[in-house]
This record gives C-alpha cells, structure tokens and sequence, in this order.
C-alpha cells in the first residue's frame, strides 16, 4: 500500500510519538519508517533531523539522513535522557507540518464540477 495523503501520514507519525512517550524505543524499524514516510511527502529537505550526529559522518548531509540508522544507532540514541522526548516532539512536529500543507493544499483544489445529468 503506497501512503501519500500528508494528513494520514501525520497521523501515523502522531501515533509513533505518543509509542515513543509511553514505550520508549521499542522498535526502530517503525519509528524509522514513520520519519521516511513523513519525507516522502514532503516536498524539501529533512531540515533539523535530531539524529544527524548519531550517523557516519558520510550520510550526515543527505537530504534524508534518518535512513542510515541503524540498529546499533537507535541503541546507543535509546540511551540518552531525553532522546524520547526529542524524537516524539520532532515526529510532532513533523505532523503539524504535515497538516498545515494539507490544509492548504485543499483550500486550493478547485471543485469539482458535477457531470450534466440528461
């Protein structure tokens, strides 16, 4: 299944914060996955990724750097205090991104016009 609506996928990354504020880094796959998917759908650059120091410093600049942590990477990020909330409020913030452009989006579809009935 291909996710491209942005208000589904904030929707998904406010789900994997409020994971993360009650479960702590359980799985990194999901949580790795929820920030890819949110750049997806994003038209620019991953600007302020809270985890660009925790990666080899050859991926530090790509534009979606998240996607080089690795299970050792999440580890040792698991460990730091208040690495959770960071993340959480970074995934929600993301979503609130997310949201916005969506709003703006459909503020600016044209509606559609009704087939002539006959």
């Amino acid at each position: 299944m291909t996710i491209t609506s942005k208000r589904e996928v904030a929707r998904i990354l406010r789900a994997e914060a409020q994971s993360l504020r009650r479960h702590g880094f359980t799985n990194f796959f999901s949580h790795q996955f929820a920030c890819v998917m949110a750049q997806v759908v994003r038209p620019e650059r991953c600007e302020g990724c809270i985890l660009r120091d925790f990666l080899p410093p050859e991926y530090r600049e790509e534009a979606y750097p998240c996607q080089h942590v690795d299970e050792a990477g999440w580890t040792h990020v698991a460990e730091i205090p208040g690495m959770v909330d960071k993340v959480a409020q970074r995934f929600e913030a993301m979503a609130d991104e997310l949201e916005a452009a969506a709003g703006i989006e459909e503020a600016h579809e044209e509606p559609t016009q009704s087939e002539p009935r006959g």
